[in-house]
């Protein structure tokens, strides 16, 4: 999963977000690609590396918590499977 698998599956949902990509050469695991979108009640960031490794941060404005804070190396492709669907559905509710 890449940004582009974002761009295709998880962007078309996310009607009432902003969002903002960057590209970043280099970083702590090699360029980076990250989207950044808020809303007025929830906000976060994935972060795709080049290496593999992948980051996810999601934070609901109303409450003032954090409902995701994963940081996934690249070999953990199932976990990094189970975070992006969580993801989508927090990003429904």
């Amino acid at each position: 999963m890449n940004i582009q698998w974002f761009k295709n599956k998880i962007e078309p949902t996310l009607s009432e977000f902003e969002i903002k990509y960057k590209y970043f050469e280099e970083g702590d695991f090699g360029s980076l690609n990250q989207v950044e979108f808020n809303s007025l009640t929830k906000g976060g960031e994935v972060d795709f590396w080049s290496s593999g490794v992948l980051a996810i941060h999601l934070v609901d404005y109303v409450e003032g918590v954090e409902l995701m804070n994963e940081f996934l190396e690249s070999k953990q492709t199932k976990e990094k499977e189970n975070a992006l669907r969580r993801l989508q559905n927090l990003l429904k509710k």
